[in-house]
């Protein structure tokens, strides 16, 4: 059988759409025209791809089977053109980006801007969310490229880890106001004393230490271990203005809050050993990496070097003998 890829967009659209009416107008065709392209494309088959009712068509089990390979074929289809007109360097090239929610506090707007400066007929097209989100977005090839946290992406068979970054050190912040800020040392247990401003797509293996580190009275051993009280934030923007505002604690790089560290309203209290971020570049597994695609994930990952490189110089300027934190590392 020979391949039309117009024929197989025209049973696509009547599959999704039910009717040849609807499916027309979705494909901006006249009827007749997509009746014509529906028959020929059974007969190439050989065999009925849809049913014919009263209310509509829907499609046989043969059908089915078919149209799963042909919408298969299609996004293949849709790749190649794309990767094409990228190479070509037409301007109707797109690279659509997926971040997490601290990449893209932290480097997805320095890498946006250092793309289209390098790619200028190439649109980027960037997309927050959590990484479960974001893996299913990769899935239904909305997105080409992924930067979020490792941990939850090699977790996902069918996508391909293209480079892993560099963990980058994380501390819990208060305001500068706060009274942990005033202690000599400060320990997780104490800080778990404070509500806590949690960003909505931080993973679960963060809080486990800190759950498991909160002190018990010795009365109450066969007592369940309750969750401190925390608040949760869409972004990491958001969890900084609350714990600004508040006495509530969060976790941030020192470049995330260089700003609140020279006006002093932030500050780093407690660095514990296990809290870093650890975040990958992924993308669809087999999916081929056009050279705009490529040029991007080089970007992502100057980006996160330069923010390695920043937070050294951060913590050496202020990290100094009246920190918390730097007492409790001298203590350690």
């Amino acid at each position: 059988m020979q391949v039309d890829l117009r024929l197989l967009r025209q049973a696509q659209a009547l599959m999704e759409h039910g009717s040849f009416s609807r499916a027309a107008n979705a494909l901006a065709q006249s009827q007749p025209t997509l009746s014509r392209g529906i028959k020929d494309l059974e007969e190439r088959v050989g065999l009925p791809l849809f049913t014919r009712e009263r209310t509509g068509v829907r499609p046989t089990d043969f059908g089915l089977v078919f149209m799963q390979h042909a919408t298969d074929l299609l996004a293949r289809a849709g790749d190649l053109e794309r990767e094409v007109a990228l190479v070509k360097g037409l301007r109707s090239g797109e690279v659509a980006l997926g971040a997490g929610v601290y990449p893209a506090d932290t480097m997805a707007a320095r890498c946006a801007t250092r793309f289209t400066a390098a790619h200028p007929y190439v649109r980027l097209r960037v997309t927050v969310a959590p990484p479960a989100e974001l893996a299913r977005l990769l899935r239904a090839r909305t997105l080409d490229l992924v930067v979020a946290e490792a941990g939850a992406l090699v977790k996902v068979d069918d996508l391909e880890v293209l480079e892993s970054l560099e963990p980058l050190p994380a501390f819990i912040v208060t305001r500068a106001g706060h009274p942990l800020a005033t202690r000599k040392v400060v320990e997780l247990a104490d800080v778990l004393d404070y509500p806590y401003a949690q960003v909505q797509s931080l993973a679960p293996r963060v809080l486990q230490p800190m759950l498991a580190s909160r002190r018990r009275p010795a009365t109450s051993r066969a007592e369940p271990l309750l969750p401190f009280p925390s608040l949760e934030c869409p972004t990491a923007r958001f969890a900084l203005d609350v714990v600004a505002a508040t006495d509530a604690f969060t976790f941030a790089s020192l470049g995330m809050i260089r700003g609140e560290l020279e006006r002093g309203t932030l500050v780093p209290v407690l660095q514990p050993p296990w809290l870093r971020a650890e975040w990958a570049i992924a993308r669809l597994r087999k999916r081929t990496l056009s050279p705009s695609m490529a040029a991007l994930v080089e970007i992502l990952g100057d980006a996160h070097r330069a923010n390695l490189v920043e937070e050294a110089r951060l913590r050496k300027h202020w990290l100094g003998k009246k920190s918390p934190v730097s007492r409790a590392t001298r203590r350690r």
